[in-house]
């Protein structure tokens, strides 16, 4: 247990010293998550939008594959924690 005391004493330390390499680890992290969410959002908003509003052939099809794809995420979740 005085392991986790002298680690989170180090971590508090860390962050409210304003470590350089610190700040620089998290303003990458940050830089890359918000790349990835607003790549993520340029593609998904308007191809939900259009499978939301559009009409076209295969539609059905396509929606068809969008809710597999979710329900298969559920799925695996209510699996997963049944299992532990």
């Amino acid at each position: 247990m005085n392991d986790f005391g002298l680690a989170l004493a180090t971590a508090l330390e860390l962050l409210l010293g304003l470590d350089p390499a610190l700040v620089e680890i998290i303003l990458l992290s940050l830089r890359v998550t918000l790349s990835a969410v607003a790549l993520a959002a340029a593609i998904g908003v308007p191809l939900g939008a259009l499978l939301a509003i559009g009409r076209f052939p295969g539609r059905a099809f396509a929606a068809l594959l969008v809710d597999s794809c979710e329900l298969g995420i559920f799925r695996c979740r209510r699996r997963c924690k049944r299992k532990s």
